[in-house]
């Protein structure tokens, strides 16, 4: 037991002494036994709805959880050290009722994490961990604060996730690279510093005394400007002396003043508050895009209008911060405007001209759309062959360089000629050999980059052995998504004229004597009426928040959560869904235009989910097809093949039809290339 392994000891620092860290490992073991309780017994095992739940989540709470007590009482770091993991712990704990303890997998990640930082002891490679999931490392400060790590990953928060290190600053304020850290978050977040800076806290009592010269721009400018001011986005211009305090306040008070603005300083190589000018321009790109979006059904002459007065680099900046949002058609539209304005030849030269900001974002864009062997058909020989070096090399500099990898891996998905491919490879290959034995994690994560796109010969290359159950997804066994004996899907519709139309469409193909619609008034249930136990719950489109929340009370009532979630719908809906996700999640399918944008988002919150998802047009002829073939092999009890569905569903949709043409562009979860990598990754780094 923990309390008799304690050792003696009385920190003369400190004042802390063992009966302190005693009564703070007795609340430990008081919490994880209130959500031992929590089933109803005290039993040693955190009951969820399936054996596999409930095996994993009292893994998590239970056993990596006194492990991680034992190594801290255990340890020989002083007492105050102790004590303060041990309230971060007992706050994580503290986390988790009745209501959440099924998200164990958010939880996991953090348990986890604590553990590497107890027992990895090459700093280089603790560094490579933490900087591979910053937002969950920023929970678990006290672990690592004081180990020589602490500074460049908090360094990189600032970068990446700088909101969230912030919230977070009181655990650093008292130590001296908490100058560094908000001199840091000056430089690339000042929007997120300045809303810490109208009230007394820790952010606000360092920036005040901070020496640092952009820290100190931007707290004059928060001075002399009110609360609801924008002018932060414009540190770069006030602090080099282009524009006054007011002048930025000005420009940031017209929206198209300031994307105009912020467009020309975005490529800028030293450019200060790079976070909020890209949180900034994404925001007044969607504004623009939605509007096009809307009108789908307009002439191109309508359609296109609102944007006739920008010019190419302006429509390349809409487009690249769009990505989530832009519809298909949408794109093609502008780029084929933008091709028209280009006024170089070389489309590399174009690039070049914009130095290069974004450019992984469009050429992934690009090829996701079918339009990259027609770009690229504006480069000479040599010139693409520069562009392939840009694209793959420097990913271990970037901030974020997991993402960067992920744009690389789903370019060369979607690459429809062998030519460009190659390029692509041996660039690649290239650069993989020649930092192979320079840089340990750069090694490891091109290395990865390579063996999951399934490029040359793994033994000759010295790439990593990788565990292929955590990313080669052909099949998913059917025990996985029966839980207590039902499987339980959540399909979301939403109240516009397409949601409508895909709903009706989509009932309609479950009235056979296989299954039984039963009416709810604000939703439907779907059931099986022979073979395995199914439940579909899909809300009406005219009572979509009504059916949304109606059934999300019957899950959470019932503490069983949907093995199966389909959204429905254009993909700025998208979020609605993946909102909902938890780790009861196998399956996700993403029916709108783009949903392979989502992939990152829908690991974050269900990460075992094998993702289904269209890289351009999402149509009800294909999803309503797919949806019936996936649940009628569900119901037979039969394990998910992938290759054999996707083949069932091809020869379904009819050869050469508009349905058939469309699902090429849908991607099965065993070649969802940017979610493969990133389930290698995180599996790999967390060894």
């Amino acid at each position: 037991m923990v309390f008799a392994q304690l050792e003696v000891e009385r920190s003369l620092n400190s004042g802390i002494g063992i009966d302190v860290i005693g009564d703070k490992a007795s609340e430990v073991k008081h919490e994880q036994e209130r959500l031992d309780r929590i089933d109803g017994a005290l039993d040693g095992i955190v009951s969820l709805k399936s054996n596999i739940q409930s095996e994993e989540a009292s893994a998590i709470y239970l056993e990596e959880g006194n492990i991680i007590l034992e190594r801290i009482v255990n340890s020989g770091q002083p007492s105050r050290n102790k004590l303060r993991q041990l309230n971060r712990l007992i706050e994580v704990y503290r986390e988790v009722n009745e209501k959440n303890v099924h998200f164990y997998t958010r939880y996991g990640s953090i348990f986890k994490l604590m553990r590497k930082v107890q027992t990895v002891r090459d700093p280089k490679k603790l560094e490579e961990i933490l900087k591979s999931n910053v937002f969950s490392s920023l929970n678990l400060i006290p672990f690592y604060i004081d180990k020589s790590v602490a500074e460049p990953v908090l360094l990189a928060a600032s970068r990446t996730e700088p909101a969230e290190l912030l919230r977070h600053f009181r655990e650093i304020s008292d130590r001296k690279l908490a100058a560094k850290v908000i001199a840091s978050v000056s430089a690339h977040a000042p929007m997120k510093l300045r809303t810490y800076l109208y009230s007394s806290n820790a952010v606000q009592k360092r920036v005040k005394i901070s020496t640092d010269p952009v820290t100190m721009t931007l707290y004059k400018m928060v001075k002399l400007q009110s609360s609801a001011s924008r002018s932060a986005i414009l540190l770069n211009e006030v602090h080099k002396g282009r524009l006054s305090v007011y002048q930025a306040h000005e420009i940031s008070e017209d929206d198209e003043a300031l994307f105009q603005k912020l467009l020309n300083i975005s490529t800028e190589k030293d450019l200060l508050g790079d976070h909020s000018v890209r949180e900034e321009l994404r925001i007044q790109s969607l504004k623009r895009i939605r509007l096009v979006n809307e009108l789908h059904d307009a002439s191109d002459a309508v359609r296109f209008s609102s944007l006739s007065q920008y010019n190419a680099y302006e429509m390349y900046n809409l487009m690249v911060y769009s990505e989530d949002e832009i519809f298909t058609s949408t794109f093609l539209g502008m780029y084929k405007r933008m091709k028209k304005k280009m006024r170089e030849e070389s489309s590399y030269e174009f690039l070049h001209h914009m130095e290069f900001h974004r450019f992984r974002t469009f050429i992934k864009m690009c090829a996701g759309y079918n339009v990259l062997s027609d770009f690229l058909a504006m480069m000479s020989e040599f010139e693409k062959r520069m562009l392939f070096k840009r694209l793959v090399e420097g990913l271990e500099n970037a901030n974020d360089n997991l993402k960067s990898a992920v744009a690389i891996a789903d370019t060369y998905g979607s690459m429809k000629k062998q030519e460009n491919r190659m390029l692509l490879e041996e660039s690649l290959i290239r650069y993989y050999q020649e930092i192979r034995f320079k840089n340990h994690s750069a090694a490891t994560l091109y290395g990865l980059l390579i063996a999951v796109l399934e490029m040359g010969e793994g033994q000759n290359l010295g790439l990593p052995n990788l565990d292929q159950s955590n990313y080669k997804l052909t099949t998913l066994p059917s025990e996985r998504i029966f839980k207590d004996g039902k499987h339980i899907q959540q399909h979301f519709f939403f109240d516009d004229p397409d949601g409508r139309s895909s709903y009706s469409t989509f009932v309609q193909t479950f009235r056979t004597a296989n299954w039984t619609v039963v009416d709810k008034i604000s939703y439907i249930i779907i059931k099986s009426r022979s073979g395995k136990e199914v439940e579909i719950y899909v809300n009406k489109p005219s009572h979509e928040y009504a059916g949304q929340a109606a059934i999300k009370e019957l899950f959470t009532s019932s503490k069983r959560w949907p093995d199966v979630v389909v959204h429905r719908g254009h993909s700025y809906f998208a979020n609605t869904a993946i909102e909902s996700l938890t780790p009861s999640a196998e399956i996700v399918f993403l029916g709108s235009c783009g949903g392979y944008n989502n992939i990152n988002q829908v690991l974050h919150y269900s990460p075992s989910a094998q993702i289904i998802s269209s890289k351009q047009i999402g149509t009800m002829w294909v999803n309503n097809k797919l949806c019936y073939k996936l649940n009628e092999t569900i119901r037979q009890g039969k394990d998910i093949e992938w290759e054999i569905l996707w083949e069932q569903v091809d020869r379904a949709l009819g050869n050469g039809s508009t349905a058939d043409l469309r699902f090429k562009d849908y991607i099965p979860p065993h070649k969802n290339l940017g979610a493969l990598l990133i389930k290698a990754y995180r599996a790999q780094v967390s060894n």
